[in-house]
């Protein structure tokens, strides 16, 4: 373990490129499933999943599933962390999380418990992005560079998944897709693409209901530059009335947007989203976001990771430097349902590094700083009395 004032890092097997949050074990330690590895080249390194606890002073591995030649890109799990879906390639599969959810005692494994299922029919180099699940384990969204969001629902039979294509929903994005997410409700899925826009499709119809173009939300920094080309990086739902979008150029400045969405009108089935507020929230590109507990974490190109809050979008800390390479993927961990000095963000990067990054809560920021003005007034006193 290596640790600096604000982070506890760990050194890992193999360079890790996706990481899920799987709960608390303790007030101090959370339980974490990350996939990695050095891809199909002889490099040596093995392909895995890992399933681990993460403490303020160990990384414990649980268990792993070696994936062989294949590498694991992508990993996500449902809110009833039971189901694991796993992206190679232009492909997903879903494993089985047994005896992992924290609580539960006996023998702990990663099982694959379907086939393979191709969700991205680019012709060269398909690659898929981005996969969600809903809120009841029952439908995974996902996308890539063919632009096409797909649909699948899940069933489940002695003791093994499948997966069938519910729907295609056209028309594709003009670039890849870079990220998706359910609503709360899992009545929603938005797309975020290189195409500079977020979509927001209806899970029950399939039909785009509304919108967002990247450009509006960058707060005029490109200026009169013309040609220049937006990617919204992420997007991420908050509730079902609001989403939020990080959106750059290809180099410099990301920026975060907060989207109010309602009903376009009586009865319609649109929506209309206003932009409430839109900041920079680093000088680099973004590479990985994850929204929870009232928190915003990112991670950057330069391996910077820093907060901001969801209802404003104001800084709660950083960006601090805490890989060496750029950050691939993050999770916000908490042990309380309220922003606290507990929450974390947990990150991971090719650098075979897993770091733990504490917020450090308003409190105890006031507090350093009246400490630092009584110290002041304390050697200034000191001075005046000699």
């Amino acid at each position: 373990m290596r640790s600096t004032m604000s982070t506890f890092s760990y050194i890992t097997s193999t360079p890790i490129f996706s990481i899920a949050h799987l709960g608390e074990i303790d007030a101090r330690s959370y339980r974490v499933v990350y996939a990695g590895g050095g891809g199909a080249s002889r490099s040596g390194v093995t392909n895995t999943i890992t399933a681990a606890d993460v403490g303020r002073s160990s990384l414990t591995e649980l268990c792993m599933l070696d994936t062989g030649q294949q590498l694991c890109s992508y990993v996500c799990v449902g809110r009833k962390k039971e189901v694991l879906v796993c992206v190679f390639n232009n492909s997903f599969c879903l494993c089985k999380l047994v005896g992992l959810r924290p609580g539960l005692r006996g023998q702990k494994q990663i099982l694959v418990a379907s086939n393979m299922y191709v969700s991205d029919m680019k012709i060269t180099d398909p690659s898929l992005n981005s996969c969600a699940v809903d809120a009841d384990d029952d439908l995974v969204a996902a996308g890539g560079d063919d632009g096409m969001l797909r649909m699948w629902t899940v069933s489940e039979a002695r003791g093994r998944f499948n997966c069938t294509l519910k729907r295609v929903c056209s028309p594709a994005h003009a670039a890849p897709i870079t990220d998706c997410c359910f609503s709360e409700s899992s009545h929603l899925v938005a797309t975020a693409s290189k195409d500079g826009s977020c979509r927001i499709w209806s899970t029950t119809s399939g039909a785009i209901i509304c919108e967002l173009l990247a450009i509006s939300a960058m707060c005029g920094a490109i200026g009169k530059q013309t040609g220049t080309k937006l990617i919204v990086r992420a997007c991420k739902f908050v509730g079902d009335d609001s989403l939020i979008s990080v959106q750059s150029a290809a180099r410099g400045s990301a920026f975060a947007a907060k989207w109010n969405l309602a009903a376009s009108g009586a009865g319609s089935a649109t929506l209309a989203g206003a932009l409430a507020v839109s900041v920079r929230i680093t000088r680099h590109p973004v590479s990985a976001v994850c929204v929870g507990q009232g928190l915003i974490a990112h991670g950057d190109v330069e391996g910077l990771v820093g907060f901001v809050r969801v209802n404003d979008l104001r800084q709660t800390q950083g960006p601090i430097q805490v890989h060496q390479l750029p950050v691939t993927s993050l999770v916000v961990a908490t042990n309380n349902a309220s922003v606290s000095a507990q929450s974390c963000a947990l990150s991971v990067s090719a650098d075979y590094k897993l770091a733990a990054t504490p917020l450090i809560s308003f409190e105890f920021k006031r507090a350093v700083a009246y400490i630092s003005v009584i110290v002041t007034l304390l050697a200034v006193f000191s001075f005046m009395r000699d």
